[in-house]
């Protein structure tokens, strides 16, 4: 392999990428209306994709703050008190809240990440406006009960023991891409857990969880009348202040990368950055790649487990990727042949054929996911948690994949897939 550009060591756990474009068809080809986004006399974001009459209602609560802010030391404070949170408020129980939720055939959970925390549920809509109210004030007026933080550090140690083995793969290409300190643990550490007082757990919550710090999404069957009364009276915490609206950087990646670990498996990742100006085109593209290479590599040459394209989000920055894994030892070449399916389509537009299947293959996608309120909700909840320094729109919120004729397909391959804009993490019993 050649010399690598640049290469941090890399450990074998791997995790799946999620791809987050995507909209929906209803009956008849027309799509639907795409989110609202609104800033709230709180300072708070809304989101909304409603579907009045939908049998169901997700609310995603988002905070833009997780691990990446734990104190030096302190590593896992921000799952501990995701945990903390779930144990109830002064007035609603944890145990009530998650015995009403099940009653109801809902759902609910929580999920902390290097740069947000985000709690969930999930529930018929009859029964979602109470439920949701509950989940809103344990949010924003929990007790943090000192008494329960041993208990859930047990439950997080438990985790890190049969759940957790190390960093997933998109840490490892955060950690790639971007200069400064390497992805740190989410859990933490035996004694970094230890080491965190009831005084650091209600210091970060006071500091990160300000309205103008969160955006609630919710999708599905419910009004927004309905949901802007649900606020009112469900959450607790005071109207942010002028300072407290805070502006992120995007830190631009170190481009370009190559990374080769050497691993008991094929998984690699392949592709470029991609311009701000030219997020809307990603999707259509990728789609053009993802019919190529699984034409070629999973069926007439079926070399790959699994195959697909992605544009996707880190840190505020764009990628296309392509993620392919492999048990066959015939697959030493494939990062070549990543390569030059990247090449060929800057050399060689879509074929009338081909833009045919592509537009068929799209449309089918988007019909599958009319009802999908559940996942329209989780795709949403990723892009409002992503760094960005001004306010949401809606047209970049499951936007359906711009229209492009083969001319722009190419033209796009072309200022994109150079070599001052490649990304190559590579894990492969070859590499090394």
């Amino acid at each position: 392999m050649s010399t690598p550009l640049r290469s941090r060591h890399a450990s074998l756990a791997v995790l799946a990428l999620v791809l987050v474009s995507s909209t929906a068809l209803a009956d008849g080809g027309t799509v639907t209306p795409l989110p609202t986004v609104e800033e709230m006399p709180d300072g708070s974001e809304l989101v909304l994709a409603l579907r009045p009459g939908a049998p169901s209602v997700s609310l995603h609560y988002v905070v833009r703050t997780g691990g990446q802010k734990d104190a030096h030391g302190k590593e896992g404070l921000a799952h501990l008190l995701e945990h903390l949170i779930f144990s109830g408020s002064h007035d609603v129980r944890g145990s009530d809240f998650r015995n009403a939720v099940k009653a109801a055939g809902g759902s609910f959970n929580g999920f902390t990440g290097a740069h947000a925390t985000t709690y969930v549920l999930q529930a018929p809509s009859a029964a979602f406006l109470p439920l949701a109210e509950q989940l809103l004030r344990i949010v924003t007026s929990p007790t943090l009960d000192s008494r329960m933080m041993q208990r859930e550090v047990e439950i997080i140690r438990t985790e890190s023991t049969y759940f957790s083995k190390g960093p997933g793969f998109r840490e490892h290409l955060e950690d790639t891409l971007f200069e400064g300190p390497v992805t740190r643990s989410l859990l933490g550490t035996a004694q970094t857990r230890n080491a965190i007082t009831r005084e650091d757990v209600v210091r970060f919550y006071t500091e990160h969880y300000v309205p103008a710090n969160t955006s609630l999404v919710f999708t599905g069957g419910i009004g927004r009348a309905e949901v802007l009364g649900l606020l009112e009276r469900a959450v607790r915490l005071p109207p942010s202040l002028p300072d407290e609206h805070r502006s992120v950087e995007i830190v631009p990646p170190l481009l370009p990368i190559e990374q080769a670990t050497r691993a008991p498996f094929i998984l690699i990742a392949s592709g470029y950055a991609v311009e701000p100006k030219d997020r809307a085109q990603c999707p259509r593209v990728a789609a053009v790649l993802e019919m190529r290479l699984t034409r070629e590599l999973h069926i007439e040459e079926p070399i790959t487990l699994g195959l697909e394209v992605q544009c996707m989000s880190l840190r505020g920055n764009t990628f296309l990727m392509v993620l392919a894994s492999s048990s066959s030892m015939d697959a030493s070449n494939l990062p070549d042949r990543l390569q030059e399916a990247f090449a060929l389509l800057a050399k060689k537009p879509m074929m009338a054929a081909e833009e045919k299947l592509v537009d068929q293959r799209l449309q089918r996608l988007l019909a599958q996911q009319v009802d999908d309120d559940s996942r329209r909700g989780t795709e949403l909840a990723r892009q409002v948690a992503q760094p960005r320094t001004e306010r949401l729109t809606p047209v970049e919120l499951l936007a359906p994949p711009a229209p492009l004729s083969r001319r722009a397909v190419q033209d796009f391959a072309r200022r994109t897939f150079v070599p001052e804009r490649q990304v190559v993490v590579n894990f492969s019993p070859f590499a090394g």
